[in-house]
């Protein structure tokens, strides 16, 4: 019995062998298409880019055969516009040829918005909706007044602030505070800021009722990597300054400096008392803190 009369007799036998064979080459055509198109076993590793400007991108994305898609871009004081700041995923990720990878820049200009009213709030208070709206504290005023450490005025760039009072993003806005009537009133205790960031140091400062003086910082550091070694007036746990007084600070390197071993091995000096400026010494090399 040949082939032609088995098919001709089971036509069904027959479909259903075409139907397999079809099918075969389907799946094979479809696994080829596949293994192309997602470049199976293709793979590389993600360079770093971070701390390189968006102008290479162009040359980069030819080199290592990726796609770099800016999502976001963040004003950051102190670092040119373009630079990149993160990357998703990370440098030495291993991805397929052609993988997107996400990036976040630094804007050229920082972002204008609306100074919040912080009149009547303590100086805690406004240094918290000021920096929750992207803004910080500049300067303090103390003056005159029975409304003890509540704002009284706030300005920017010398002006009253009012409800349309807009800024960039990041900006200083200065302070007019109550001091209260009585002489106690108007001193505060001197606060700790060994080891702490710029941003921190100046916090503590200011939410202190004090102000920040010079700031020192080491030449050719990374100031987003640096913490306070020293300050003057020094903390002693003791002492007692007029409102507004200025903190000086230097700062060191993170990369220089181990701020755990500076913090734990500092030692309070109490044989001199500092009740108020006038024994301030203006030397900028007075320390008390002993090492």
């Amino acid at each position: 019995m040949n082939s032609n009369n088995f098919f001709s007799r089971f036509p069904i036998v027959k479909h259903l062998l075409l139907m397999v064979a079809v099918s075969v080459v389907i799946l094979i055509g479809v696994s080829f298409f596949l293994k192309i198109y997602g470049r199976h076993g293709d793979e590389l590793f993600v360079p770093e880019i971070v701390g390189k400007n968006i102008s290479e991108l162009n040359s980069i994305s030819q080199s290592s055969q990726l796609q770099y898609i800016v999502v976001d871009s963040v004003f950051v004081a102190n670092t040119d516009g373009g630079i990149i700041l993160t990357q998703d995923p990370i440098a030495n990720e291993k991805v397929k040829v052609g993988r997107k990878i996400y990036i976040t820049i630094a804007a050229y200009s920082p972002e204008k918005i609306y100074v919040p009213d912080v009149i009547d709030m303590t100086v805690r208070r406004a240094i918290s909706e000021l920096e929750g709206a992207g803004l910080q504290v500049g300067k303090l005023n103390f003056v005159e007044s029975s409304f003890k450490n509540a704002v009284l005025e706030q300005y920017y760039e010398g002006k009253p602030v009012n409800e349309y009072t807009k800024a960039e993003k990041g900006a200083f806005i200065d302070l007019t505070v109550g001091k209260g009537e009585l002489e106690e009133e108007a001193i505060t205790m001197v606060p700790f800021v060994l080891g702490k960031t710029p941003a921190d140091a100046r916090k503590t400062i200011l939410s202190s009722s004090l102000n920040v003086g010079r700031e020192h910082y080491p030449a050719d550091a990374d100031r987003r990597c640096v913490r306070v070694v020293r300050q003057s007036p020094n903390y002693n746990g003791r002492s007692r300054m007029p409102l507004g007084t200025k903190i000086e600070i230097w700062y060191e390197s993170e990369k220089t400096t181990d701020f755990n071993k500076v913090v734990k091995e500092f030692k309070v000096d109490t044989s001199e008392i500092v009740e108020d400026d006038e024994n301030v010494e203006d030397d900028e090399d007075w320390f008390v803190g002993r090492w």
